[in-house]
């Protein structure tokens, strides 16, 4: 049995348009820890596993989802291993950095709070060079209605309205502890800061908040939806384009 010597965390980038998601999944379906693993082994020369931070879905980017591998190897660089991997990675994957932690550490369980952003495109035309990177959305809106909506959702919450009915989490309260939306040259980014998410969360309140600014409902709202738990008083799934996993904390 290969000895187990050395915990490597790995910041990783990657446009998820053509995968079906960060977990691997049965053979011949393409994703993204799929790929990692396979360079990690081709460069490490022994069978390990690529443990991800946050399960992303099929179309949604990240800039900072975060893994950790497990080796023997100890006699490899950090920067050296860098390369290498992303020498052995397709263009739209990028390993960031790659640094030792504590062998105890989890890069899922260990994390304690995640930032994602959905970003939108509120112009009357698409912008091809972005496909699939935002979601275009023309029609007006109320910034400070979505604004108002959107600070309500901060704090912790049971937020099973808010969560795809496919979701069987047990536990369905978590904390937001930021809900902001900045203004672009496109249109609009939505931050979403919080301890943990259930299944299509963020892109479920994105779409609430989109309904809150076509002026569907007023900010309080967001208050019956959550008391309720009532998924069909929440706005639509809106689709994975614009959706980036931005940074992870430990």
């Amino acid at each position: 049995m290969t000895e187990l010597k050395r915990n490597l965390k790995l910041v990783i980038a990657y446009n998820g348009m053509r995968y079906h998601g960060w977990q691997r999944q049965a053979p011949g379906i393409d994703t993204v820890q799929g790929r990692v693993e396979t360079a990690a082994i081709a460069v490490l020369k022994h069978p390990l596993h690529v443990h991800g931070a946050s399960r992303t879905d099929s179309g949604v980017h990240a800039e900072g989802q975060v893994a950790n591998i497990r080796t023997a190897d100890t006699r490899i660089p950090f920067e050296g291993l860098r390369l290498a991997m992303n020498s052995r990675l397709p263009k739209d994957i990028l390993i960031r950095s790659v640094e030792a932690v504590p062998m105890t550490f989890d890069a899922s369980s260990s994390a304690v709070s995640k930032t994602y952003r959905y970003r939108i495109n509120l112009g009357r035309d698409r912008l091809p060079h972005l496909a699939g990177q935002v979601y275009h959305y023309w029609q007006p809106l109320d910034i400070d209605v979505m604004r108002a909506a959107a600070q309500r959702l901060v704090g912790t919450h049971d937020f099973r309205g808010l969560a795809n009915s496919g979701d069987r989490r047990e536990n369905t309260v978590r904390t937001i502890f930021r809900c902001d939306l900045e203004t672009t040259d496109i249109g609009l980014d939505i931050f979403v800061h919080g301890d943990g998410f259930l299944y299509n969360m963020v892109r479920i309140i994105v779409g609430t908040l989109l309904s809150a600014g076509r002026g569907k409902f007023g900010p309080e709202h967001i208050d019956y939806l959550l008391e309720s738990g009532d998924r069909h008083q929440a706005g639509k799934t809106i689709s994975p384009d614009g959706l980036t996993l931005m940074q992870l904390f430990y």
